[in-house]
């Protein structure tokens, strides 16, 4: 008996420690080396490597094939905002599989369609390149493709090779038509590529191969290289388009192909993948992307499904691998702490003379919000872009999740710009290159994907993406928790001790709760970059007092989110400590930013000096204004609440036909200056705006909704129609989605190709708008009860085991009250007695 009463207990407690239900079969074995290999170079139209650092680089450049001036002239190899491409991206891309690229060059007269292939193990893959003259131009255009590759490395002390040859031996025009290259890696081991046109009919000339030895600094820049290489050719005659061969020993190596009209051309590496699997790829991805991403009635329309596997594709294609060197100030300088007036001035001046470190290589994985304009890493963009990837492959999502948590220093700061290494850094302007463990970024790491994980690991959320190790079973995703938990923490005390504001030195209002006040640092009169908000409006001059909105919220939605992980974990004691800072934010939100006067949350600072200081709101109507609601912190009973829905809702406030504007009409600074969050619409916020209200007006079911809840619902569903068709006819009419949008015309305005934060639109397609239509979404602060792993809420496991415990303990004393009422009311009964269908129940037996 108290063997049993102890087994039994013991089942309660691992029941209780953690439970998930089982999304997909626990049968499921997802490798990681179909990570191995992708087109993760970004930065070019078209760049293959390894997630290995200082291994294997692979490109592709195109360019006019008409005369060698003409070539060296339009040679196309990184992503760029201005150089004639009417349009390029993916058109399907998984990472686990590969896809197809198409890249529309109205200049050269040609249209590019890449399609990329892995093998079923991820260490081999085929890329074929396609040509076909646009319409309207010659269709004898000429077109020159040169393949690069280089082995980084070569020049250590490690075992490391790469030989190219001509594939064949010949005379004259058919002296050879290809390339096979030889290597020799540590960490790749031995490879041979093949490089070949797939018809001499439309090859002009021989195929060139250029094998070169150059340092380690040039490796990545392709273009210059090639260049130089034209240049100094042995021919003079320009109208030799093709230069001299020279195959041979190299760490950099050129297959240079000139092709007249239609043409391809196709590179592999190691091994052919089975090209059937494009052909199925071509047939599933749509299938695929339809159940990860469905969409309502109104968006049934094909048009909607190739915009968002469109959307989905360059999002996962704009993903890199980055390794490198970083620049960050360590110096800690007194001027750091930013407590004197001026103290943007003096920490200028302490900045251009600290002494900056150069780190140890790095390596990150992480998606870019675009590939021409910002191909590299940004912390608060990564939040959104890791929203809709949880959906599609949730195991890619925690890969890139932790890469950026491996960025963290033993502090818990991350670089806001990770600008590793010598590549990186020639697309950022100088100033930015060194990073400051004092500025910060929103965390959206944890306020935004933390819970979007936490909600597909204990199935609270729907998940019909890839099959995934994390949800295979119970213990696979408890593990992840607990692994990536204390690094949240660690990252969510930094933020919240690196932008703490003082609540102390300045007068304040009566009633705050201490500690949680916040102020970005690194602010200058015109700019608050740490922020991700850029020029946004704030106190002008800045003052060591001032409090912001934003900053307040971010750590809200942070402290909501470890609360969750630790309810789910067990830890109460944390869990409690969380919701106390939880709720210590929602008063100081009520008690130190919102104004009366204009019914709206504002930033705060301090005007006049010590006896004569007081505490004033700097009211700039726009997306400050609404992170209280943005976040997630505002509840549908607020009673600030339908005040954030008037001024939402405001034609001349913050409505526009395109989407929330980012600062209102009416503020003197709309629109002015450099312009970028000014009045601009821009879709990550609107993103967010649809969430929140829609789950705002679904709150408190099944009673009736009040007014603001109706409001709320009819707002959401009248936003995500606007922001949808005003990207997606952006993208019918450019080729392109973009950084942002204008919200008087909905013209499309700064960086193109912008499918980082913006592809997130794609998730509001499936919302349905009618109370009752919620699904299994998460409204409120707590976590819902975590289910067994067979499916059963623990509470109800729990009353299971409450009602054996009591039999087990009393089952003498129910056996006599079953049987005085039986004797009561009259029932026959022996030593055994007779089931409904004559059956006969020993329960002496039945106990054993």
């Amino acid at each position: 008996m108290g063997f049993f009463l102890i087994q039994l207990l013991t089942l309660g407690i691992l029941l209780s420690a953690w439970s998930i239900r089982p999304v997909v079969a626990s049968n499921s074995d997802v490798s990681v080396d179909w990570q191995t290999w992708g087109p993760y170079r970004p930065n070019l139209y078209f760049g293959v490597r390894p997630q290995i650092p200082e291994t294997l680089l692979m490109g592709l450049m195109w360019a006019s094939g008409e005369d060698r001036y003409r070539l060296m002239n339009t040679i196309r190899d990184t992503c760029e905002q201005n150089d004639g491409i009417k349009g390029h991206g993916w058109t399907m891309y998984d990472p686990r599989v590969g896809g197809s690229q198409v890249v529309h060059d109205e200049e050269l007269g040609i249209d590019l369609t890449t399609d990329f292939l892995k093998t079923e193990d991820g260490q081999g893959w085929t890329v074929r390149v396609a040509g076909e003259p646009r319409p309207g131009a010659p269709t004898n255009v000429k077109t020159s493709i040169v393949f690069h590759l280089a082995l980084e490395g070569m020049g250590s002390l490690e075992k490391k090779s790469l030989y190219c040859e001509h594939l064949n031996q010949g005379t004259g025009h058919s002296l050879a038509f290809g390339t096979t290259c030889h290597g020799q890696d540590p960490k790749l081991g031995a490879f041979d590529l093949v490089v070949f046109a797939d018809s001499e009919e439309n090859t002009i000339h021989r195929t060139a191969v250029k094998s070169v030895h150059v340092s380690e600094d040039e490796m990545w820049q392709a273009k210059s290289v090639y260049t130089d290489l034209l240049q100094n050719d042995d021919s003079q005659d320009y109208r030799k388009v093709v230069p001299s061969s020279n195959p041979g020993s190299g760490n950099m190596h050129f297959v240079h192909f000139n092709f007249i009209g239609s043409f391809s051309a196709t590179f592999t590496y190691r091994r052919p993948p089975n090209i059937t699997a494009l052909d199925k790829m071509r047939s599933d991805f749509s299938l695929q992307v339809d159940k990860a991403f469905p969409r309502t009635p109104v968006f049934q329309e094909d048009k909607y499904a190739d915009f968002t596997q469109a959307l989905l594709s360059n999002l996962l294609g704009g993903m890199g691998f980055f390794h490198g060197d970083s620049k960050v100030d360590r110096s800690d300088a007194p001027e750091y702490k930013e407590i004197d007036v001026d103290f943007w001035l003096k920490e200028k001046a302490a900045m251009g003379a600290a002494p900056i470190t150069t780190t140890e290589p790095n390596s990150l994985l992480s998606f870019t919000p675009s590939r021409p304009f910002f191909p590299r890493g940004f912390l608060w963009d990564e939040g959104f872009h890791l929203l809709p990837v949880i959906q599609w492959d949730l195991d890619l999502a925690v890969s890139v999740f932790r890469s950026w948590l491996n960025q963290m220093d033993k502090d818990g700061w991350i670089a806001r710009e990770q600008v590793l290494g010598p590549e990186a850094r020639s697309r950022v302007p100088p100033q930015y290159h060194t990073q400051y463990p004092h500025h910060a970024n929103p965390p959206t790491l944890l306020a935004l994907t933390l819970p979007a994980l936490l909600q597909k690991l204990i199935g609270t959320s729907h998940y019909s993406g890839h099959p995934s190790k994390y949800l295979a079973t119970p213990d696979a995703g408890k593990a992840l928790m607990k692994e990536l938990y204390p690094l949240l923490d660690k990252h969510y005390q930094c933020f919240r001790r690196t932008q703490a504001g003082d609540l102390k030195a300045y007068p304040r209002p009566e009633g705050i709760a201490p500690v949680e006040g916040y102020r970005w640092r690194g602010r200058t009169p015109k700019h608050t970059l740490a922020s991700g908000l850029d020029d946004y409006p704030r106190a002008n001059p800045p003052h060591p007092g001032e409090l912001h909105v934003d900053a307040l919220t971010w750590v809200g939605a942070s402290a909501r989110a470890l609360m969750q992980v630790a309810q789910a974990l067990g830890e109460r004691n944390a869990a409690e400590a969380y919701r106390e800072q939880l709720e210590a934010v929602r008063q100081n939100l009520d008690v130190l930013h919102w104004d009366e006067t204009q019914k709206a949350y504002c930033d705060a600072t301090i005007v006049g000096h010590d006896s004569t200081a007081q505490y004033r709101h700097v009211c700039h109507l726009g997306y400050v204004s609404l992170f209280p609601l943005l976040t997630g912190l505002m509840k549908a009973d607020h009673p600030n609440f339908p005040a954030v829905l008037d001024l939402l809702s405001d034609k001349s406030e913050l409505w526009s036909p395109y989407g929330l504007r980012s600062l209102s009409r009416t503020d003197n600074l709309y629109r002015q200056d450099e312009d970028y969050w000014r009045g601009a619409v821009w879709m990550n916020m609107n993103v967010l705006a649809v969430q929140r209200l829609r789950a705002l007006g679904m709150e408190g079911q099944p009673k009736p909704p009040t007014p603001a809840q109706e409001k709320a619902l009819s707002l959401a569903a009248d936003l995500r129609d606007r922001v949808i068709k005003v990207v997606y006819k952006s993208y019918q009419r450019t080729g392109f989605v973009w950084e942002q949008y204008d919200d008087k015309a909905g013209h499309v305005r700064h960086s193109r190709a912008f499918t980082g934060w913006t592809a997130c639109v794609i998730m509001l397609m499936g919302l349905e708008f009618t109370r009752g239509d919620v699904g299994q979404e998460i409204h409120g602060d707590d976590l819902a009860v975590l289910p067994s792993s067979d499916g059963r809420p623990i509470s109800t496991v729990f009353a299971m085991l409450a009602v054996v415990l009591l039999v087990v303990l009393f089952r003498r004393r129910l056996m006599g009250l079953v049987a005085s009422v039986v004797t009561y009311l009259g029932v026959p009964s022996g030593p055994r007695g007779k089931g409904k269908y004559g059956e006969a129940i020993d329960l002496e037996d039945r106990e054993r």
